[in-house]
């Protein structure tokens, strides 16, 4: 602790300090805010808690510059804060731009997803999250700058749902095998979704979320593979949002898939 205390509190020249706390310190808070907002225990919509690691580096970095400082402690403060930026908006511009564009991924049936995931329901479909709903499955996929959204649960009163359902949308009565429906396959040239790895030989899939492949596992929702008499709906259909509903009514399932398109 003696060695770390004094490691950190060490009077260095202007230079030293910018390249130890500007550049290198910088990246390695940037990397720990990476990883921190990405991770199980904050993820995606907690990101903000990680972020405020930042400003308290920031103001550290600072403190101990300006003690160190001998001559012109506020100006050379400055100069070091300024370049501590411009390394940070550096790496952040690059980071941005490969996070939206080059990076895949797949999670499911997380806390935080679930939590989500009647607010979900409602903000695009319209109608109140059942009170009697049994949460089945809900997932996010990552494809480059587009993503979607899958929630599947099971209520105990499908009739009533449907009541409710069939007043604000028209329902198609079709077969699904998914990715199938009829003698159509789901996608993004039909419904434009981009759909969940369901249904598939394989109990997982390889993507990319950061910088290394990872493998993901895939549960496949309970009663839904197979051929299925379904109710189907297109909730919206647009150039960069697909959203759409299916109803299992022998099973008692709904799910809704929600596709934003860059």
């Amino acid at each position: 602790m003696e060695k770390i205390k004094a490691f950190v509190f060490k009077e260095r020249r202007l230079a030293s300090l910018i390249w130890l706390w500007g550049v290198f310190g910088t990246l390695i808070v940037f990397f720990a805010v990476d990883y921190l907002s990405n991770s199980f225990a904050f993820g995606p919509s907690g990101s903000g808690k990680a972020f405020w690691l930042i400003p308290i580096y920031y103001f550290f970095t600072l403190f101990l510059s300006y003690r160190t400082y001998t001559s012109k402690p506020i100006f050379k403060s400055f100069v070091q804060f300024i370049g501590q930026m411009a390394v940070f908006i550096i790496v952040m511009s690059f980071w941005g731009v490969y996070s939206i564009f080059m990076t895949t991924d797949y999670q499911e049936n997380k806390p935080w997803l679930e939590e989500e995931a009647p607010l979900i329901f409602t903000e695009d479909t319209k109608l109140a999250f059942p009170d009697d709903a049994e949460l089945i499955h809900t997932s996010v996929r990552k494809w480059g700058a587009n993503f979607s959204k899958n929630i599947v649960f099971r209520v105990g009163d499908i009739d009533s749902f449907g009541r409710k359902a069939f007043e604000r949308y028209e329902f198609y009565n079709l077969v699904m095998d998914f990715p199938n429906i009829d003698e159509n396959s789901l996608g993004e040239r039909n419904g434009n979704v981009l759909l969940p790895p369901f249904c598939m030989e394989s109990k997982s899939v390889n993507v990319v979320p950061r910088y290394l492949k990872v493998t993901r596992e895939v549960t496949n929702p309970e009663d839904f593979c197979g051929q299925r008499d379904v109710l189907f709906t297109q909730v919206r259909l647009e150039t960069e949002i697909g959203i759409l509903m299916v109803i299992l009514p022998k099973e008692k399932l709904v799910w809704l898939s929600s596709s934003y398109w860059f």
